[in-house]
């Protein structure tokens, strides 16, 4: 009970001093061109302080060069009835932004480690003789449908590209209704490679599978992690994709790293046929 109360009271305080801050710089954009050349010395000078707290008025007549009044007059100008108001404000507007650079470091810096951490892992798992054997088959394959939804959409789209360039069939499938028709034109000759961190798509897995069913290969590179997918394909390249506190973090880059990695090797298998 004391946790959920302190965290609704740090939600409280901290939704209070946002607004606060938003405000404060809402009032300075909108008035700051009203201001008379004097007024806006005065707040230039507040805003470069970095103890604003302890500036006082006489700081300010001293190295401004202006009045007390002028001062106050601008306090008034941007909706302050005393200096002090103004002055808290400013100080708030600084810490708040400091606040918001230490979230950004720290935000670099979890994802840093992230992809650190699955580019380890993933390097470690992978091994030349499925790259081969995927190789092989895309090699061997009178069409190629490479299928991807969602982001990784992004991978196969290049992966697709790069194999047209090397005078292989290959079409790239992203929405559900043209994956759907895949079954209805595939055969044995042909091979699916699908790019997927979770698999998890039934609509698209029932496509793959009604596509297996002809006799198609089903090539898949995913996650680790139990992958629906991962059942219905005949061959996997798996890929470590660490747990994440919010899944909008969640990262392709590993996804690119095994298509670069397979292509050079596709590459390699035709120039030396």
């Amino acid at each position: 009970v004391l946790y959920n109360i302190l965290f609704i009271q740090n939600k409280f305080f901290s939704n209070f001093y946002s607004k606060r801050y938003s405000m404060f710089f809402e009032n300075l954009k909108e008035n700051y061109d009203k201001l008379s050349i004097s007024k806006q010395q005065v707040i230039d000078f507040l805003m470069k302080q970095p103890a604003v707290e302890t500036t006082t008025l006489k700081k300010i007549k001293q190295e401004v060069l202006v009045s007390s009044s002028i001062v106050i007059r601008a306090c008034k100008k941007l909706g302050y009835n005393t200096f002090n108001d103004l002055r808290y404000d400013i100080r708030l507007s600084k810490e708040l932004e400091k606040s918001k650079e230490a979230t950004l470091s720290s935000n670099f810096n979890q994802l840093k480690d992230q992809l650190t951490i699955e580019f380890n892992r993933t390097m470690s798992i992978l091994n030349q003789e499925d790259f081969d054997s995927f190789a092989e088959t895309i090699v061997n394959a009178r069409r190629i449908f490479c299928i991807g939804s969602g982001s990784s959409y992004m991978v196969v789209a290049d992966f697709n590209r790069k194999l047209k360039l090397v005078d292989l069939w290959a079409n790239d499938y992203f929405e559900l209704y043209s994956i759907q028709r895949i079954p209805e034109i595939s055969t044995d000759k042909d091979v699916i490679i699908t790019f997927s961190l979770g698999g998890a798509s039934k609509e698209i897995n029932e496509s793959i599978l009604s596509a297996k069913q002809n006799g198609t290969k089903v090539l898949a590179v995913t996650s680790l992690a139990a992958s629906p997918l991962a059942k219905i394909s005949d061959q996997i390249i798996n890929i470590y994709d660490a747990p994440k506190t919010r899944k909008k973090i969640r990262s392709r880059l590993m996804l690119n790293v095994v298509a670069i990695i397979l292509f050079e090797i596709i590459v390699s298998k035709l120039n030396n046929k």
